[in-house]
């Protein structure tokens, strides 16, 4: 099959969407890693939900670019024509994730406050010598991400079996961490990150969802846009076939 200076142009244009399309999926990937590496230490439901959701919508939109540049350079009207079924169909999928979004949005934020509160009071067995479990690590890694203790505030630490008898937080409550930073804080904040991690999480995660929103709008628009360009790029290839070339 020759190409004419039209199917030169579809290419072109394809070739461009497609890549838009690869950063759009490698973002999705990139933003379910991010949810779930961020959230773990919660054990929410709804934060296993979100990521996975993000994760595999990423990883078709992905597969779809990447054959969408093999049909594109290959000429295969066949090959298009799946093509043009892929971007339809992962169309859908994008218009789920943004009602999903949208949807369970104000769940999560309910489970981070529930899940958050209900993780810290099962900090409790290195008060008593023992070695810290993987939730407590994961826990101290949190706060010492987000800059964050306790749920509402620091003072939730009080309200647990490892803060209760003497008003201490954990180590990763400290802005200057040391050994003994965080025993009989009381009330002397100093040196303590006062702000509690569930406002400081339901802020990150609704810049997540925001750009989830914005690159969506963005990306459906390119869809529509891929959608008709390749019909009319289909359509060229076949006026052009030549049997046996």
């Amino acid at each position: 099959m020759k190409s004419g200076g039209g199917v030169v142009m579809f290419k072109i244009i394809l070739f461009v969407l497609n890549l838009l399309f690869l950063v759009f999926g490698i973002e999705l990937m990139w933003l379910g890693a991010s949810v779930h590496l961020n959230l773990y230490p919660i054990s929410l439901l709804a934060s296993k939900l979100v990521p996975a959701v993000l994760s595999i919508a990423g990883v078709l939109i992905f597969f779809m670019a990447v054959f969408g540049f093999a049909a594109v350079w290959k000429e295969s009207s066949t090959m298009m024509k799946v093509f043009l079924i892929l971007m339809i169909l992962v169309c859908l999928v994008e218009v789920a994730v943004e009602v999903f979004t949208y949807v369970f949005r104000s769940q999560v934020y309910n489970n981070i406050t529930g899940g958050f509160e209900k993780s810290i009071h099962g900090y409790a067995r290195s008060v008593h010598g023992y070695e810290k479990s993987k939730l407590e690590v994961l826990i101290d890694q949190l706060q010492i991400k987000f800059l964050c203790c306790g749920s509402n505030n620091y003072t939730d630490w009080f309200k647990t079996i490892f803060g209760q008898a003497t008003l201490s937080v954990p180590v990763s409550c400290c802005i200057n961490m040391t050994d003994s930073c965080g025993r009989d804080v009381s009330y002397q904040t100093a040196n303590i990150h006062t702000m509690g991690c569930t406002r400081i999480l339901t802020a990150w995660m609704e810049e997540c969802f925001s750009i989830i929103r914005g690159t969506g709008v963005g990306f459906t628009f390119a869809q529509v846009i891929g959608i008709f360009t390749s019909y009319l790029y289909i359509k060229k290839l076949q006026d052009n076939y030549v049997p046996g070339y």
